[in-house]
């Protein structure tokens, strides 16, 4: 004979907030658009940045197997922007691609 499940949500000690269990980010990402074009963030952003930073990625390795390395990579050089972009800087990353070099390397061999 099987207990009925037991109610765990009033033995954990979970603070009280007014945030909601979803993000709902579909409904809500509009509203906030809507909010920053009303207070110019963009603009505002633009008027303080001086300097320009670019980051030039190079291709992504395509003959081998991805690892943990790859993303290590990626997070290392997202961090680097968005600290040049907090620092007062117009930040900009550049995803590199090899569209050409694989393919014709594949077709020749």
């Amino acid at each position: 004979m099987s207990e009925a499940p037991t109610d765990y949500s009033k033995t954990v000690n979970l603070p009280k907030t007014e945030f909601p269990q979803r993000a709902s980010l579909a409904e809500r990402e509009p509203q906030w658009l809507r909010k920053w074009d009303e207070l110019r963030v963009t603009e505002q952003i633009a008027a303080r940045t001086t300097k320009d930073f670019i980051l030039h990625d190079g291709p992504p390795y395509a003959n081998g197997d991805i690892h943990i390395g790859h993303t290590l990579n990626k997070v290392l050089k997202d961090i680097i922007v968005r600290f040049k972009a907090m620092t007062g800087h117009r930040a900009h990353f550049v995803p590199g691609w090899d569209c050409h070099g694989l393919p014709i390397e594949q077709k020749v061999v």
